[in-house]
């Protein structure tokens, strides 16, 4: 199925066109309360968010390339920093640009539905966007989720309520569960 782009702001998803010829893109890897992550701006929103692990060794540019092929990539530490304080420290409501399959678009809007400190199924949140028994799909959209934490991908557990994976480790989506619900 196809990917459509577009931006995701204040819980509505408007698609829109990448301009001919790339993306400007701007990025910095910068600690965060969850350890070192990596940030992405477009011009139209933040377009990555993950976490590095001790032993990540390949290119700072590659996943970045791989999602947006075209893109002019530079580096701005200062900026990230700015991004990952606003992020982190208070209740952020920047723009997201996303890209993904309409199935893993309703996905994520519903991960975004799900309140700080509580968690949800991948059953239960496949049911919630009209999908009784999609769990696995859901799973699979989920896993493929670019934007940690603004889409908050950690707040969904197994059927019996284990933490189940992470793509940055079951110790961090452990953390931020914990991080959450001591905020609330």
């Amino acid at each position: 199925m196809k990917a459509t782009t577009g931006i995701l702001a204040a819980g509505r998803f408007e698609p829109c066109d990448v301009p001919p010829g790339g993306l400007p893109l701007s990025f910095g890897d910068v600690p965060s309360p969850f350890g070192l992550c990596r940030i992405v701006l477009s011009p139209f929103g933040i377009c990555h968010l993950s976490f590095l692990g001790k032993h990540d060794n390949y290119s700072p540019v590659g996943d970045i390339q791989r999602d947006w092929p075209e893109a002019a990539i530079r580096r701005d530490h200062d900026r990230a920093r700015q991004l990952v304080d606003s992020i982190f420290m208070q209740a952020d409501t920047s723009a997201l640009f996303i890209r993904g399959t309409p199935f893993q678009l309703s996905v994520w809007q519903a991960l975004l539905n799900i309140p700080e400190g509580e968690t949800t199924s991948y059953g239960k949140l496949a049911a919630s966007i009209g999908h009784p028994g999609a769990s696995r799909a859901a799973g699979t959209a989920v896993a493929a989720n670019r934007i940690a934490w603004l889409i908050p991908c950690h707040r969904v557990l197994r059927g019996d309520g284990s933490l189940g994976g992470y793509r940055w480790g079951t110790d961090r989506k452990r953390a931020m569960l914990e991080w959450e619900s001591a905020r609330i």
